[in-house]
């Protein structure tokens, strides 16, 4: 056969190869299969000077570093997968060679074992009778094609582990995910309450400092005594004492909402009237699959990733046959060859190609993959008992959830009552107090009573969010969550209006 028409048969089977792979890996992209993750870039993005809670649960999903570390191991898994799928594709080599080297050459034998074949380079000839240092121009050129036709399904099974590693990936970046719009909306939901606190302490003091210029006023006419006015100062540091550890505590929660977000600390306030009201009704009798729940996702995951790794320790011991081609050519400038060099030993002189094919039965390995395997059925029951541990304890969550929301709804629905009693309180004795039926210190108390009343109802329509917000978590969806904040916050933003 002449050399062209090596080349051309060579090409027509890597091409027959080619179109095999693309066969083989196209149903793989069936529906159920995982998808590429988008090329996000992650770049820290800092919030304005107020921000809502839906806006600080988004600036957290795109800022949180934990989130960037799981989405880039779900690239590195799904570029595992596409590595899965080549290795349908042949082994095809190509060498090319041209050396200088003395034809001095004996009958002699370099057995394997020995250092030296590693080293020594194995040259072909007929013995000479003289030596000489003058060398000769030598070429080499080789292609190799191997080819790993049947395998009894062992690609198959590493391309469906790989699929299942990046499922288990996918969970893990839906579960953090969620874990980090959770912790964001709590750190939220303290920042407002601590808020509120600051609201009503203030107030507290304004109704304190005029009570205290009003006392002493009467003071000064001789319609109180001295003392009165000396008492209601004392009262009035306390308040100031008071707000001042309100906006320590409001300022330190901004700090931490901060990090829930993945900012350095920052400078910005929060707009939580929406949360300080009362949300609309939500169904706590409907239940729900929890077996959705990201988490309990992640963990059936790691569940068949083990499954498939036995299925592949299981494809391991398995016969291969191998399709094995080569085309190469040699020359060489030594003149005592009986076909005439082609250009000094450049070009080659001479071209030959084998095909065949080749039978390979780990017969041995048995015994190694039946240990691996162990390992791995092993594995499966660990991730099996990780799933029923996450299953009673999304359980759980979900039953303390529901009691919360009920018990929570009572109380704000009790609050305000608490608020409009202790107001019509603190005015009462402020006009008790007038007419000198009461001392300054009730007055302090009655004004202290409102401030807590107040915090106290704020306090109550928050933890009634934050019920909700359990809820939702602990179900593992904070869509119904998201949607009674986006309600609440486009009828706080329209009465602003």
């Amino acid at each position: 056969m002449k050399p062209h028409g090596l080349v051309r048969n060579s090409i027509l089977v890597i091409a027959i190869a080619i179109a095999f792979f693309r066969s083989s890996v196209e149903p793989a992209r069936a529906v159920g299969r995982e998808v590429a993750p988008p090329d996000l870039q992650f770049q820290p993005i800092q919030p304005t000077k107020a921000i809502s809670l839906r806006e600080s649960v988004d600036l957290a999903v795109k800022n949180y570093p934990s989130i960037r570390n799981r989405f880039f191991k779900l690239r590195a898994a799904k570029a595992n997968v596409s590595l899965a799928k080549m290795q349908y594709l042949p082994n095809l080599n190509a060498d090319v060679q041209i050396s200088g080297v003395t034809p001095n050459r004996i009958a002699s034998v370099v057995m394997n074992n020995v250092s030296g074949f590693d080293t020594v380079p194995v040259d072909s000839g007929p013995p000479v009778s003289s030596t000489t240092l003058k060398p000769i121009v030598n070429n080499l050129q080789g292609l190799n094609l191997n080819w790993l036709m049947v395998d009894f399904g062992l690609r198959k099974a590493n391309d469906r582990f790989a699929d299942a590693d990046a499922r288990t990936a996918r969970a893990d970046i839906n579960l953090t995910e969620l874990d980090v719009a959770f912790a964001t909306a709590d750190s939220f939901f303290h920042a407002a309450a601590a808020k509120q606190t600051i609201i009503a302490r203030q107030a507290a003091l304004d109704h304190m400092e005029a009570a205290n210029l009003r006392v002493k006023t009467l003071v000064a006419e001789g319609l109180r005594p001295g003392v009165d006015a000396a008492d209601l100062d004392y009262e009035v540091a306390k308040a100031k004492i008071a707000l001042i550890k309100a906006e320590k505590d409001f300022r330190l929660s901004l700090v931490d909402l901060a990090e829930k977000m993945g900012l350095a600390t920052h400078d910005f306030d929060i707009i939580s009237d929406p949360v300080v009201r009362s949300p609309l009704d939500v169904n706590i009798e409907k239940r729900v699959d929890l077996t959705s729940h990201p988490l309990a996702r992640f963990k059936y995951a790691e569940i068949q990733r083990w499954k498939a790794k036995q299925i592949v320790l299981d494809k391991a011991y398995r016969p291969h046959l191998w399709l094995n081609a080569s085309l190469w050519g040699r020359g060489s400038g030594d003149s005592v060859n009986p076909i005439k060099p082609v250009g000094g030993g450049v070009v080659p002189q001479v071209f030959n190609y084998m095909v065949g094919a080749s039978f390979s039965f780990p017969f041995l390995e048995y015994f190694p993959l039946r240990a691996q395997k162990d390992m791995a059925k092993s594995n499966e029951m660990a991730a099996k008992a990780d799933f029923d541990l996450a299953m009673l304890v999304l359980e759980k969550k979900d039953a303390n959830s529901r009691v919360l929301l009920e018990q929570t709804k009572k109380v704000a629905k009790t609050t305000p009552t608490l608020v409009e009693a202790a107001r019509v309180r603190e005015t009462n004795i402020l006009k008790r107090y007038s007419v000198g039926l009461n001392n300054v210190v009730s007055l302090a108390i009655a004004e202290e009573n409102l401030a807590t009343a107040t915090v106290e109802d704020a306090v109550a329509q928050i933890e009634v969010w934050r019920a909700i917000l359990a809820l939702g978590y602990a179900q593992g969806d904070l869509d119904t969550f998201f949607k009674l904040v986006k309600i609440a916050e486009g009828e706080a933003a329209s009465e602003q209006q």
